[in-house]
């Protein structure tokens, strides 16, 4: 399995955009994979789910995800703003949510009544700071990770930990401890060190798009594999995904990265209608 640094996941992010995707697009299928994840951790449609935004692109990640857990039955979501100054396409994903009158804050001025909504929350979705982090947390962002970590409620992290370094998997000063992590495209040195395996949890490595002639100018062979494609009118399709949806128990047999049985790999080729009426 290939480890990718924060440099290399960075040009990887500049290719995709280069030959024709849209980052919006990118964080589209983010979105939408984080009710994958939902879905095998066996999350409740009723549990309490906060939200907490940065101001890059993995904030947009997370704003796509509130929509598409609405759009599948997750009903109790709030949305913290670390600030209301976003990169323009997660202000995309943000102005449908105020469509859509999702619950939605500023934590700079509402810092009580955000904290009471992170401290009762069941899920608490991460979406802070990504592999762009130079530096330690600091400011509203290093109050909102110690918060968080403070809280009870469960913690999943979009592509890796706030406050952890993705190549090193060092934590800088302060940095979430998640439960379980949705990282995108590449699986991050992070995941390879003790560190950060530590504070990753459960690892989700989905793909989001990324044609593999993109992954191999970065390194040969490096995009994420999986022993078990789910397709359209695939005869298999169902018990490939039954496979899969067993990695709690039998990782190995699921996946082709035997030696990491904390990752769990997903590709974005996997037809959504199929998705849904798997039992």
């Amino acid at each position: 399995m290939y480890f990718s640094t924060a440099d290399e996941m960075e040009k990887l992010d500049e290719l995709a955009v280069e030959h024709g995707l849209e980052i919006r697009q990118m964080m589209e299928l983010a979105g939408w994979h984080m009710v994958e994840v939902f879905n095998k951790l066996s999350i409740g449609l009723s549990d309490q789910i906060v939200i907490v935004v940065g101001k890059g692109n993995k904030g947009g990640d997370g704003l796509s995800a509130a929509r598409h857990l609405v759009n599948h039955g997750y009903k109790n979501i709030s949305i913290i703003l670390v600030s209301k100054d976003i990169k323009p396409d997660s202000q995309h994903h943000l102005d449908l949510l105020v469509k859509m009158d999702m619950p939605i804050m500023v934590y700079s001025e509402n810092q009580d009544l955000a904290k009471e909504k992170i401290d009762s929350a069941d899920i608490i979705m991460d979406s802070l700071i990504g592999y762009h982090l130079q530096g330690e947390p600091r400011g509203d962002f290093a109050e909102l990770i110690e918060i968080i970590n403070n809280a009870s409620g469960k913690v999943i992290s979009y592509d890796l930990p706030s406050g952890v370094d993705a190549t090193t998997g060092e934590c800088q000063k302060v940095c979430i401890k998640a439960d379980a992590t949705l990282t995108l495209a590449m699986p991050k040195k992070i995941f390879n060190t003790n560190s950060g395996k530590e504070s990753s949890g459960q690892v989700f490595a989905l793909d989001i798009g990324v044609p593999e002639f993109l992954y191999n100018k970065i390194a040969s062979g490096s995009r994420p594999e999986s022993n078990h494609s789910v397709r359209k009118n695939s005869a298999n399709a169902s018990a490939s995904f039954r496979l899969m949806s067993v990695y709690f128990s039998t990782v190995s047999s699921c996946v082709s990265w035997n030696q990491f049985p904390h990752i769990v790999s997903f590709r974005s080729d996997f037809i959504h209608a199929n998705f849904l009426s798997f039992t």
